[in-house]
């Protein structure tokens, strides 16, 4: 018994360091894949929400919305007046927290097997997800799903108020982070979901209401108008105004097809990451724009599914190579 155990520590401890390293080597590979790429802000908006966060972080905080150009919220303005102000200290916070929230939402969908859920937060750098918050100055496109699919999970647990607490923070990075209260579906019972909700919008509300209260807050004064290639301009005629009602309506179809698919998978592990997907598919088919940048909101929730899918493959086999029952939905650790 005593030699058995002794044979079985060299596993055990290789199969620690291969979960830690599914962690590490993906955020290494971010810093790295960023300081290749020069640490550099790119033409994107970062200035502007330099700007507009160092005003947040002055005694004139209450102007930081002055501008209705200014379209991030609180926590991207906090973030980026701050480490803002060296362009190498937020490439090198934000390219890492990209990789590493892949490999946690994979985890979060149960996929045990660090192969796969590490090298999900590979594909991250190689696709260049873990590049947009820098570049295009717009991390809420790549991080905002990836922390829906976190809320789906907890929801699907039964820790509603947790998941809505974390959809109510993602508008405090860009406000359409509020649409992943459609996740809360997800929850087992609906006045859960109907509790996390109430504490969603709350959250977002505490985080915006001292700026409206401010007086300077300029935010829903922007107008957008339509322009090629958005799905929407085959409809719409180009140049079309697209202000704040027409976006209140574009959230309310977005959050509609979230729910939809998270009722429809509400028993399949594929919801928690389904249902944030189609969330943002139902969004941009009514944006007046298509930005690069906004196609890796599509990217995150895709990597999971496809670590997901890969996992549930290979749990199939070793089922049916083995003839035993599954364990857990990630298969072999």
């Amino acid at each position: 018994m005593g030699e058995l155990a002794v044979a079985q520590r060299p596993r055990a401890r290789a199969g620690r360091l291969s979960h830690v390293a599914a962690w590490v080597v993906p955020a290494a590979a971010a810093m790295i894949d960023a300081l290749r790429h020069g640490l550099s802000y790119g033409d994107g908006d970062a200035h502007i929400f330099i700007a507009a966060g160092r005003t947040l972080l002055s005694g004139q905080w209450s102007h930081a919305f002055s501008h209705s150009v200014v379209q991030a919220g609180p926590l991207q303005l906090a973030l980026f007046g701050s480490l803002g102000r060296s362009s190498e200290a937020l490439t090198l916070v934000l390219a890492p927290a990209v990789a590493l929230l892949v490999v946690a939402a994979v985890r979060a969908t149960g996929v045990t097997n660090p192969v796969l859920y590490g090298g999900a937060g590979l594909f991250a750098v190689a696709t260049g997800l873990t590049r947009v918050g820098y570049v295009a100055g717009h991390p809420a496109d790549a991080v905002l799903p990836l922390i829906w699919i976190l809320a789906a999970a907890d929801a699907r647990r039964g820790h509603a108020r947790r998941a809505g607490l974390l959809v109510g923070l993602c508008a405090g990075l860009e406000t359409w982070g509020i649409l992943g209260v459609a996740v809360l579906a997800l929850a087992p019972r609906r006045r859960e979901a109907a509790i996390g909700t109430v504490v969603a919008g709350a959250t977002a509300a505490a985080l915006f209401l001292p700026f409206l209260l401010g007086g300077h807050f300029a935010m829903f004064s922007l107008q957008w108008q339509v322009r090629p290639p958005a799905p929407i301009s085959l409809f719409v005629a180009a140049g079309t105004p697209y202000g704040w009602p027409l976006r209140l309506a574009q959230g309310l179809f977005a959050v509609g097809a979230g729910v939809a698919v998270a009722r429809l998978l509400r028993d399949s592990p594929h919801g928690v990451w389904a249902a944030p997907l189609a969330t943002v598919c139902a969004r941009l088919l009514l944006d007046p724009l298509l930005l690069s940048y906004y196609l890796a909101a599509l990217k995150g929730p895709a990597l999971v599914g496809a670590a997901v899918g890969a996992s549930s493959l290979l749990l199939k086999r070793g089922v049916e190579s083995s003839g035993r029952a599954p364990a857990a939905l990630g298969g072999s650790r």
